[in-house]
């Protein structure tokens, strides 16, 4: 299936999905043959200076180093993965891995008119890479024929599976991949098609009769035979489905038996709570319950008035916005530990009019007009207010990229290092 990566421009953009698209006029070619990427040992740039009032509070105020990425990277467990935009005169996209003292391990090329990239966890436990590379080549007016899907462990970059072959690009929440008009990720695609991060195996298809809702880290949601179940992508076990589930008190009684549907889509990339949808038959009413996707564990529950905001992370932590179910005020929800056994809300606030944007390094950063605020995501505790910039990753033991000025084409990172009053959560 063609993917239509066809930009004339480079530029990066993320829409609420589990990629970074990458887009070029470069030539085109077809996806790498599978390999290994290639070690690099290149020691830290060095870091400009950052103004005091652009660093947050849980950052130490002393930049370590630059980073060497054109496009916002991810953070792993102990380091960072992104790309580097190819030149005036052309060439491949690179991908790096780099090591949290600033030290470049690993490069790997993608073709540069269209790719895409995640980072996820097998069954183990363990950290994966995955990259998507096409044939595409807008030059020539050619739109991409073959898209595939491989995996890297992301520390020494070795290859663990793939090229897989995958219908488009990445439109997530996790490895969802479907063709995409126009190269604008949105919940208008193609057939949707999810990858088990364990194997790269298919673990559903869009073709074969599933409809594809979302993935994290092996678990996958679907509406299956009429009903919505949520399933192992290893083992194809079903970990439970809408019916196993008591429906909101605040629904009332409802004639029949009310099932939910899949409800608004996490605004992040990575996601382990999800919202569902429940609708009464007697009246026109909809209530929202945020329900733990593993274990299908209810979180909380919501007013239909308005949708609520999940922004999850891929190390078990996710924020929520919405209006309660009993009052109808403002609440904002922290939760930690996802895909384990009775998992619940860590705190619960009053909502402000800032909108939760992001977790980073254990901090929940919330934007509200010129302001940014941090909250602790493990207590609640207000961590501070300015008008400083949010980080962009951070790894598990506390070295966070911050977005500063570039200099050049693309974007700009600097590191710093967690200054003591956020908790952090490697796994």
């Amino acid at each position: 299936m063609a993917n239509t990566c066809d930009s004339a421009r480079i530029r990066a953009t993320a829409v609420g999905v589990a990629a970074v698209l990458l887009l070029s006029a470069c030539g085109g070619r077809g996806p790498a043959e599978p390999a290994d990427a290639s070690p690099r040992d290149d020691p830290p740039a060095p870091a400009p200076s950052v103004p005091a009032a652009a660093i947050p509070p849980t950052l130490e105020p002393d930049p370590l180093w630059q980073a060497p990425f054109s496009s916002a990277p991810k953070a792993t467990t102990d380091g960072f993965v992104g790309p580097v935009l190819p030149d005036e005169e052309g060439g491949d996209l690179m991908f790096l891995g780099v090591d949290g003292d600033g030290t470049t391990r690993w490069s790997t090329p993608r073709n540069p008119s269209c790719t895409a990239f995640a980072v996820t966890r097998d069954a183990d436990g363990r950290e994966l890479l995955v990259l998507l590379d096409s044939d595409a080549d807008p030059e020539r007016g050619a739109l991409a024929t073959r898209v595939t899907a491989a995996a890297y462990e992301p520390r020494e970059g070795t290859l663990m599976w793939g090229p897989v072959e995958v219908p488009g690009t990445m439109v997530g929440p996790g490895l969802v991949f479907a063709a995409v008009e126009h190269t604008v990720m949105s919940d208008q695609s193609g057939p949707r098609l999810a990858l088990d991060p364990s194997t790269g195996g298919v673990a559903a298809d869009e073709e074969a009769d599933d409809r594809v809702f979302h993935e994290y880290q092996g678990t996958l949601l679907v509406r299956r035979e009429g009903r919505l179940r949520a399933v192992d992508t290893g083992t194809g076990e079903e970990l439970w489905n809408g019916r196993d589930l008591t429906p909101p008190e605040s629904l009332g009684a409802a004639s029949g038996d009310p099932t939910p549907e899949y409800g608004p889509r996490p605004v992040s990339d990575a996601s382990g709570a999800v919202a569902l949808e429940w609708s009464a038959d007697h009246r026109d009413q909809t209530v929202y319950t945020i329900n733990d996707l593993r274990t299908g564990e209810p979180i909380a529950e919501l007013s239909g008035r308005e949708e609520p905001r999940i922004v999850g992370t891929s190390t078990g932590e996710a924020a929520i916005s919405g209006l309660s179910a009993e009052d109808g005020t403002g609440i904002l929800l922290g939760v930690t530990g996802l895909g384990s056994a009775g998992t619940g809300p860590a705190w619960r606030a009053n909502r402000s009019e800032a909108t939760p944007e992001a977790v980073t390094g254990g901090v929940l950063y919330l934007s509200g007009g010129d302001t940014v605020r941090a909250l602790d995501m493990e207590t609640g505790a207000d961590l501070g207010e300015g008008t400083w910039t949010t980080p962009t990753a951070a790894t598990g033991d506390g070295t966070a990229l911050l977005p500063v000025e570039s200099k050049g084409p693309g974007e700009a990172f600097v590191a710093l290092r967690n200054a003591g009053s956020a908790r952090f959560y490697a796994r």
